[in-house]
């Protein structure tokens, strides 16, 4: 991980080059933590840029910043501002499944994910929206079913997919995946992630996160090119 200080920025690698994160992280509810990342000019993270901040803090837990990050995972959570839209069985095209949303819009203090907005993105090829079909496993499962788990592929993408699996594999139960395997009606979920220490120590991905009280973290990223000292 590199670090600059005086305003303190995290560099950690991504995808094909790196992503530059603001210290520390920003608290509030799901839309405190948006405006504040927003306020100060960054960008929010989604479930992929997440990945890459988590796992290069497990390469070196005991690193000052590794370590703050790691104990926000342990005792609250890291939001992913990647959106859920949940969908039941119907006659229409896209249904029965979950259309993930890259950053969705926010309006009242409400997540907003619109269907046939998204649908029609879904049809031309937006890579920022995806559907998973209902049929993937849910609730715990092993490292292998974790990482090609059809959910945690769309949501993280390929390389996202290995880190937050590596990530799950330094706890000592398997990971758990909340989500839902059928829906009756639409709904709208936030996603995030915590460690499970207190009772399984695993690590939880969150698909259905409703809960959106203070605790939620998370880290804004911004393009920038500096020069960084190295741990």
């Amino acid at each position: 991980m590199k670090v600059q200080e005086g305003k303190t920025y995290l560099t950690v690698p991504h995808e094909r080059g790196e992503l530059t994160f603001e210290y520390p992280a920003f608290q509030g509810t799901y839309l405190q933590v948006a405006e504040k990342i927003d306020k100060a000019g960054a960008k929010r993270p989604g479930s992929a840029e997440t990945a890459s901040l988590v796992y290069d803090s497990w390469k070196n837990p005991k690193e000052k910043y590794s370590s703050e990050i790691i104990k926000i995972l342990k005792n609250n959570w890291i939001l992913e501002f990647t959106g859920n839209l949940y969908l039941p069985k119907s006659n229409e095209e896209i249904n029965n499944g979950v259309i993930l949303e890259y950053n969705p819009k926010i309006t009242n203090g409400k997540l907003i994910m619109n269907k046939n907005s998204l649908i029609k993105r879904l049809k031309e090829n937006d890579h920022l929206v995806k559907f998973v079909p209902f049929g993937y496993k849910i609730n715990e499962q092993n490292l292998i079913e974790f990482q090609k788990n059809p959910y945690i592929t769309a949501r993280y993408g390929k390389e996202g997919a290995e880190k937050i699996t590596e990530v799950a594999s330094k706890h000592k139960s398997e990971p758990y995946l909340y989500s839902f395997n059928f829906v009756n009606e639409e709904k709208i979920r936030m996603s995030a992630l915590d460690n499970d220490w207190n009772f399984a120590n695993r690590l939880d991905v969150y698909g259905n996160y409703w809960y959106d009280g203070d605790l939620g973290h998370a880290f804004g990223y911004v393009k920038k090119k500096s020069k960084c000292k190295i741990i």
